[in-house]
């Protein structure tokens, strides 16, 4: 894909899922699409759109407050088919603990669709608050 275009798909990806319209992302994946999350948050590699989207579906709420998540975008990447995004996180994590990491996001886009979304953070960070016990 070109770069711009593969910018605007990551850009109204991000927008619908920000938005909760389930319909739009779901039409923005490829059907065999793969989410590669960080190792800590133990959700494996899901693969396939419904998977994918099923895993984040649980994700979200198993590790965060939903309603108190806010996304900084820093700068983004583009080029080719490839998009490079660096955000910063903050929200209430689902054992009430404030949360504050930064995130960088790869999207590899195909045919008007993403195909693959890596996600990388600071792992140990993660570990610390949200998968910490009280």
């Amino acid at each position: 894909m070109e770069t711009e275009a593969s910018r605007q798909l990551v850009l109204d990806y991000l927008a619908a899922q920000g938005s909760g319209e389930g319909e739009k992302m779901t039409a923005l994946l490829a059907d065999d699409v793969v989410w590669r999350p960080p190792l800590a948050a133990g959700l494996g590699q899901p693969a396939g759109r419904d998977a994918v989207l099923q895993a984040m579906a649980e994700a979200g709420p198993k590790f965060f407050d939903l309603s108190t998540i806010q996304v900084e975008v820093k700068w983004i990447l583009a080029e080719g088919d490839k998009v490079v995004i660096r955000q910063a996180v903050q929200a209430k994590a689902a054992n009430g603990r404030d949360y504050s990491n930064e995130y960088v996001w790869v999207y590899i886009c195909r045919d008007g669709r993403i195909a693959e979304i890596e996600e990388h953070v600071d792992s140990q960070r993660f570990k610390e608050i949200v998968l910490a016990d009280d």
